[in-house]
């Protein structure tokens, strides 16, 4: 097994673009149960209860929905420098911001579809009231209670032209390949792809888009994750009785082993709620194949969206 270059620690952050931006910290507020950190210009900065930076999720106002960019955190600030280095003999790097709320100098670069991405080791801590902190020494936060409210963020997906290229992009930036999905025909092409730095099921997915399936924006959808599959169902009442747009009913990914659902916020982006995903620790896991007849999508459901099929 090569050795994996180890630059990045964790997803860090997601923006996302909305034509509808009040309307839509609305929804990740009074609805997912997100927090606001600050304000700025045409941008929205929000966090989960569960986790220690400042934000997770970006929202900046914009003519269509989709991908704004993706911030990574490095290992440290050396392994950032060595990220940049390797990043520009790829040859896809864009170069160096003072940074932006929320944490320092930052390096951006693109996927071989164009998706915009950064990478950064200083980063500032929430600021957590006294009485809002928990007992608990491991979480920055107590759960705030009073309805459906979000942990952590999970993974982002997006759609690309070319999985394989993609995939092995990802892989030179030191992501694990944990799951695929390939198409029955022609054999073994890489219609999606499961890719994580730490031990969780995937911080990236990456999907082409299946036959007749309407365009969309360059991102498919981010996660969020809560801590059990009650959450699950609990948040899909909740996001029905507050007047929104369930994508998806709740269900078990087969890729991934997930229970989940998707709803689609104001601006239009797909959003996921995720939990009981498994771990891999092993550095040498996977990829563990599945294909598109499998319905690896949906372990329960007869209808395979991957191909196309109409929704239950």
């Amino acid at each position: 097994m090569p050795k994996r270059n180890h630059f990045i620690s964790q997803l860090a952050h997601v923006e996302i673009y909305t034509p509808h931006l009040e309307e839509t910290v609305k929804f990740y507020i009074d609805t997912i149960g997100l927090q606001e950190s600050d304000r700025k210009d045409n941008s929205v900065y929000l966090r989960a209860w569960g986790e220690f930076f400042h934000h997770s999720l970006k929202i900046t106002e914009g003519p269509e929905k989709g991908l704004g960019h993706i911030g990574w955190r490095a290992e440290s600030e050396e392994d950032l420098l060595e990220a940049v280095e390797f990043i520009e003999e790829l040859g896809c790097g864009e170069g160096w911001i003072e940074g932006d709320i929320g944490h320092g100098r930052a390096y951006q670069f693109r996927s071989p579809d164009g998706h915009l991405e950064e990478i950064f080791w200083e980063v500032e801590l929430a600021a957590i009231p006294e009485e809002e902190k928990s007992r608990w020494r491991s979480r920055p936060q107590k759960h705030p209670g009073g309805g459906f409210s979000v942990r952590r963020l999970d993974h982002v997906t997006l759609w690309t032209s070319d999985v394989q290229r993609h995939r092995e992009f990802y892989q030179k930036l030191g992501f694990k390949h944990n799951e695929a999905i390939l198409l029955d025909e022609p054999v073994n092409k890489e219609i999606g792809g499961l890719l994580a730095v730490t031990s969780l099921s995937h911080e990236v997915a990456l999907f082409s888009l299946p036959p007749n399936h309407p365009n969309e924006s360059n991102m498919n959808h981010i996660c969020y994750a809560v801590e059990n599959r009650e959450e699950v169902l609990d948040a899909a009442d909740f996001i029905k009785e507050h007047g929104y747009k369930l994508d998806m009913k709740p269900s078990k990914h087969a890729v991934g082993e997930a229970f989940y659902l998707y709803a689609l916020d104001p601006g239009g982006n797909r959003f996921e709620i995720y939990a009981g995903s498994p771990l891999y620790f092993a550095p040498d896991y996977g990829p563990v194949t599945w294909r598109v007849s499998e319905n690896p999508n949906d372990a329960w459901s007869e209808s395979n969206i991957l191909v196309g099929d109409k929704k239950d």
